[in-house]
C-alpha cells in the first residue's frame, strides 16, 4: 500500500469547497424548491436534498479517493488508510468521556447560552419537531439519512482528509480541520453551528491525538442520533 499523501494548499479548495457549494445547493436551493413543489415535510426534503446532493456523494467520493491514492481496493486497505481500527480498552474510554463531554457542553450551549443570546438549537430544517403523531413515520425513514450523515462526513472528513492534514499542520490540524468543517455547515444556520462548536473540535483533536477514526464514527453516530431523538420527542423544545 502507498504512503499518505501530504494535502496540500491547493487541495483545499476542491476537497473542502465542492462539498460546502453542494451543501449549499441542497440547503438553499434544493430543499426551497421540494418544500414549494411536494407536500413533503421539511424533514424528508432534508434527508433527500442534504443526503443525496451532499452526504452520498462524500460518502462514495472518499472511497474512491483513498482507493486512488492507495492503488488498492481492498477493503482492509481502505479501512487502514482511513484509520478505521478496532477501538482498544483506551479508545473505549476516549470514545465514553467524549461522548458525555459533548453532550453535557452541547446542552449547556443549547439550553443556557443559546436562549440568553436568542438563538434557537433547533435547526430550520427541523420546524416538525418535536413529531406530532402524523409525522411519526419520519423515524422510519430517518436511519438511511444518519447512515450517510455519519460515514459520510467520517470517511471524508477524518477518514480520507485528515491524516493527510496531519503530514501538513501537524500539531494544529485539530483547529484547521475543525474551521473547515464548521463551515461546511454555513448553509445549514449560524445558529446550528453554534450549537455544535464543541464537536467541531473535540472530534478532530481526538482522532488526531488516539489516531483512530473509529472513535469520530462513534461519537458522531450516538451523538447526532441522541441529539436527533431528543429534537423529535422534545427533549431539546
Amino acid at each position: 500500500m502507498k504512503e499518505i499523501n501530504q494535502l496540500k494548499w491547493a487541495n483545499y479548495l476542491l476537497l473542502y469547497g465542492i462539498p460546502t457549494v453542494l451543501n449549499y445547493i441542497a440547503c438553499k436551493l434544493a430543499i426551497p424548491y421540494l418544500e414549494s413543489n411536494s407536500a413533503l415535510p421539511i424533514e424528508i426534503n432534508y434527508f433527500i436534498c442534504v443526503g443525496g446532493i451532499t452526504l452520498v456523494p462524500m460518502f462514495f467520493g472518499s472511497i474512491y479517493l483513498t482507493k486512488k491514492e492507495i492503488n488498492s481496493s481492498k477493503w482492509v486497505d481502505l479501512l487502514n488508510r482511513m484509520r478505521i481500527y478496532k477501538l482498544s480498552r483506551k479508545d473505549w474510554i476516549w470514545t465514553v468521556f467524549t461522548f458525555i463531554f459533548l453532550t453535557f457542553s452541547s446542552f449547556i450551549i443549547a439550553k443556557v447560552v443559546m436562549p440568553k443570546l436568542g438563538f434557537d438549537a433547533t435547526p430550520f430544517f427541523f420546524r416538525n419537531m418535536p413529531l406530532d403523531e402524523s409525522h411519526m413515520w419520519i423515524l422510519y425513514v430517518w436511519p438511511i439519512f444518519l447512515f450517510f450523515n455519519i460515514f459520510g462526513e467520517e470517511f471524508f472528513w477524518r477518514g480520507y482528509i485528515q491524516p493527510r492534514q496531519e503530514l501538513q499542520l501537524k500539531k494544529w490540524t485539530w483547529l484547521i480541520h475543525g474551521i473547515l468543517w464548521a463551515i461546511w455547515h454555513i448553509p445549514m444556520g449560524f445558529d446550528l453551528i453554534f450549537a455544535s462548536l464543541p464537536i467541531f473540535f473535540i472530534l478532530p483533536a481526538v482522532v488526531q491525538f488516539r489516531q483512530n477514526t473509529t472513535i469520530a464514527i462513534v461519537v458522531h453516530a450516538v451523538f447526532g442520533a441522541f441529539g436527533f431523538l431528543a429534537i423529535a420527542f422534545g427533549g431539546i423544545h
